[in-house]
Parts: structure tokens; sequence; C-alpha cells
């Protein structure tokens, strides 16, 4: 071929290219009846089956069965549609194409380079944000079960106490210290609230020794605390007082009167006759109220192991561990 037929043959290629898309590039045959997709100027894009490329017009069917026309003039690219459903190689080009150029590597995509790129940096970021969101959105735990439960123990109850510390009108003082143990559970609608042993404290109210002549010895005391087993804390209760009474000795009073006047009668009567029978037993009688009177009646005392009931005045309220 000589340089002119070259030349010639150069520009008639050159012209079918700028003439439209009746003539397919070299290596890149879209048949009709390829699915296709049409890059516009204006960035928009038509897809469909290719029915024809006219020179002015290139048609498409769409998968509602419509067709559509598109101008040559308005077309950037036509790609077909691989089997993925993404375009492949730019088919067409409508302006004329400049002399072929050695292939030169492209630059790669911000998101196909080496170190990731900025696109898989913020899909990243997003996808981190999305679990933040599911995460702040999602329901907060359950708080868990409190270990404890809250039960009252009504006023009027009585508690059972075995005294640990002895308590007597002669041997205690007011504002002595008194303890002592349960000695049965404090059970409240089935659920054991005190269990037995809890040790309780008070002090002592009343300490009145017996008289020589009246008066009875008199102790008297009540508890203000319940000391719960474990790291559960104090409990500060009110009960009703305890006393105790010393028993009267007016009988043995009498006797001890009546045995001295009787005694110095029968002296009196061997000494002197019946005058001195009845000196006898005044004098007697004399010497045993003396006795009386130098001796204190008796006293109240309440050893440790006594036991004793008290009442409480106030409700009391009890955590009871689950």
């Amino acid at each position: 071929m000589t340089g002119s037929a070259r030349i010639i043959g150069a520009l008639v290629a050159a012209a079918a290219l700028a003439g439209g898309c009746a003539r397919q590039p070299a290596g890149l045959e879209i048949q009709n009846g390829t699915e296709v997709s049409v890059e516009k100027h204006d960035g928009a894009a038509v897809a469909g089956r290719l029915v024809e490329v006219q020179p002015e017009t290139v048609i498409l069917e769409g998968t509602d069965g419509q067709r559509v026309r598109v101008p040559r003039a308005e077309i950037r690219a036509l790609r077909a549609v691989t089997g993925g459903g993404s375009p492949s190689a730019r088919a067409e080009t409508p302006a004329p194409a400049p002399p072929a150029a050695p292939d030169a590597p492209s630059a790669p995509r911000p998101d196909e380079s080496g170190g990731g790129g900025p696109s898989r940096a913020a899909a990243a970021a997003d996808r981190t944000g999305a679990r933040a969101d599911e995460a702040a959105d999602a329901d907060p735990p359950a708080p868990p079960a409190p270990a404890y439960r809250v039960v009252q123990i009504p006023a009027g109850t009585v508690l059972p106490i075995a005294l640990r510390t002895a308590v007597g009108s002669a041997t205690s003082r007011v504002e002595d210290q008194v303890r002592g143990t349960l000695r049965r559970a404090i059970v409240i609608d089935g659920v054991e609230v005190v269990p037995a042993g809890t040790v309780v404290a008070g002090t002592v109210t009343q300490a009145e020794r017996s008289g020589r002549v009246k008066g009875r010895a008199r102790v008297a005391f009540r508890f203000a605390m319940l000391d719960l087993p474990g790291e559960r804390p104090r409990l500060p209760i009110r009960t009703a007082v305890i006393a105790r009474e010393a028993e009267g000795t007016k009988k043995e009073d009498a006797a001890k009167i009546g045995g001295g006047a009787a005694a110095g009668a029968v002296i009196g009567g061997i000494v002197g006759g019946g005058d001195g029978a009845a000196k006898g037993a005044a004098i007697g009688g004399g010497a045993g109220t003396g006795v009386v009177l130098a001796t204190r009646g008796r006293e109240v005392s309440l050893p440790a192991g006594t036991s004793v009931s008290a009442r409480l005045l106030d409700p009391v309220v009890v955590r009871v561990p689950r």
C-alpha cells in the first residue's frame, strides 16, 4: 500500500468514528440485543437492550418493553453490561478519537492503592459509626436483682431472749449494759427474718435494794438494739420494760416477832412465875422486832441463762438476704 492510500484509510476511519455509532470500534463488537449502558455528557445514564445504532440515534429497549431513542450528540460512552450487572469497557465515543498512543499505566484510584486510600478509610469509619449507633439504640442490660428483700417486723412482736449477763437488785446499777440472745428465730410470713442466736442489747433502767423496814427490791431493764449476724447493720429497737420485784416478807417477819415473844415467855415463866412469863414475852417480842428491823428483805436476782420475753413497741424494718 502506498503512502497516499494509508493516509486516505486513516481519514476514512476518523470520519467513521466522528459520524456516530453505526460502525463499532475495533475490538468492541457490541451486537444488537446486548444489554448496554449509555452514559450521557450530563452524567445521566440509560440502560437497556441495544436495538439499533443509527447515524444520529441509538435505540434501546427498556425492561418495560418501551423503546428509548438517545441522540448520538448527547452520548459520551456506550458500554456493554456484563453478567454481573456492571458495564464493560467503553464501546463507543462519539467524538473523533486522537491517534493511538502507547499504553501507559493508569494511576490507581484512591480506593485501589496499596494503603487502602481515603475511600476505604471512610468506609471503615462508616461501619464503625454504624456499629456504635446500633449499640446506642440497643436496650441497656437489665440491672441485677437485689441481693436483699425488705421485711417489717410488726409492733407487738415478742422476742424470746436468754440473758447472757446477770441482773440483780443488789448487784446492778442504772445504765448497766444487759445482753442476751434470741432463743428462737423471728419468722414473718414464712420468712426467717432474724435467726436464732442473734444478739440483743439494752440497759438497766431501775435497780433498788430491799429496805429494812419497808420497800421491796426491784430491778428493771429493756432492750434497744438487734445485732444481726454477718455484714448486716445493727438495728435500733424499742421494747417494753422488763421488771422484777422481790416477794414480801410479812409472814416471815411476824414469825420472827412471835417466835421471840414465845421464847421470852417461857424463859420468864421459869424464872419468875406468872408475872415473869408476861415480862419474858414482852422482852422476847421486842427482841424479835429488833431482828426484823435489822434485816433487809429479799433481793431480786436474774442470773445468766434466765429466759425473758421482750415486746416490741415499734415496728422494725429488716433487710433479709435472698
